[in-house]
């Protein structure tokens, strides 16, 4: 898209050049030029580059901002006030994938210039003023007016994408969003050729626990237990409920240290002097060489899970507040 977007401030450059409103005397025309073989060159990059870096859009930013007011200002000013409507790329980039503060410098950017191209047109002779000021008004309302209303039900949208992905009593991931956690986890991790452990806990009798304190009560518990699993991972680890008592941990750890790592979570979430005090059941899957599972990494987050919740389930037939393990 913005490959062919650039194309299009190109094809746009190359037709003023035979335009009366377009650039005039050599000079203008020989900057215009060097612009359009800058957009061709940045065009290609866009077509068969990599992908780009955030570095990439802010420098595209620049350019697409710098350089077409560089080519406007040297236009007539009613031919410069239609061209300032390709702003609205650049307003479109910065929205979707650059920070508000680069939005807001690029709208007051484009404000300005606007502004500026407009009163030009004022004194241009060859315009009546009204029509200029119509024009200037319309221009600034779609290259600055859209970009804001976008970037609001982007942020919306975006809010609610993240809502779906978090339970709301405890803050923590859901299962939906356990499984992209997992493998951002995994990427981060992965060349330093330590283990991945996938952790399946559930709250021992917690039935009783909802009939003897009450539902609040019972949501207590589960808060405590999640901000105490929190806090265990917050490092190296992501932790999400999955289920009404149930939770799962997806974390790494050198292999010497896995074990020591596994047997801290009961004893973290298990003390005598709570309220109410609990004990969990543990299921353990042990990944102990996943160098070569990378590309799978989903797959193989999926068959742990399935392996430690059978052996939670077997701490749990086994009289609970124990922990099951196994290599995968």
């Amino acid at each position: 898209m913005f490959g062919a977007a650039t194309l299009l401030f190109a094809v746009a450059s190359i037709l003023m050049l035979f335009s009366a409103h377009g650039p005039q005397g050599f000079g203008s025309q020989a900057w215009v030029g060097l612009v359009l073989l800058v957009q061709i060159a940045v065009a290609l990059r866009w077509f068969f580059g990599p992908l780009p870096t955030r570095r990439d859009f802010i420098a595209f930013a620049i350019f697409g901002d710098l350089g077409l007011s560089s080519v406007l200002v040297l236009y007539e000013p009613f031919g410069a006030l239609i061209g300032c409507s390709l702003f609205a790329m650049t307003g479109a980039l910065c929205t979707y994938f650059l920070s508000q503060r680069l939005l807001i410098a690029h709208l007051l950017w484009c404000a300005a210039f606007i502004g500026f191209t407009t009163i030009r047109g004022c004194f241009d002779s060859t315009e009546d003023v009204a029509s200029v000021l119509a024009a200037g008004l319309v221009v600034l309302a779609a290259v600055t007016g859209v970009p804001l209303l976008a970037h609001i039900a982007w942020t919306a949208i975006g809010r609610d994408a993240r809502r779906s992905l978090v339970d709301p009593l405890t803050g923590l991931l859901n299962r939906r969003g356990l499984e992209d956690a997992a493998v951002e986890l995994l990427a981060r991790v992965r060349h330093r050729g330590h283990c991945v452990v996938v952790l399946v806990i559930d709250i021992d009798r917690f039935k009783q626990v909802n009939d003897h304190y009450g539902h609040d009560s019972g949501d207590e518990v589960i808060v405590l237990i999640s901000d105490r699993l929190a806090a265990l991972f917050e490092r190296n680890g992501v932790v999400a409920r999955t289920g009404g008592e149930e939770f799962v941990v997806v974390f790494t750890s050198p292999i010497d240290s896995v074990h020591h790592r596994i047997g801290e979570v009961g004893h973290t979430l298990h003390r005598p002097d709570d309220r109410i005090p609990v004990t969990v059941s543990v299921g353990a899957s042990i990944i102990s060489q996943p160098a070569d599972l990378w590309d799978a990494a989903p797959t193989i987050v999926t068959r742990a899970t399935r392996a430690a919740d059978s052996l939670m389930y077997r701490a749990k037939y086994d009289g609970g507040n124990r922990t099951a393990s196994s290599h995968l």
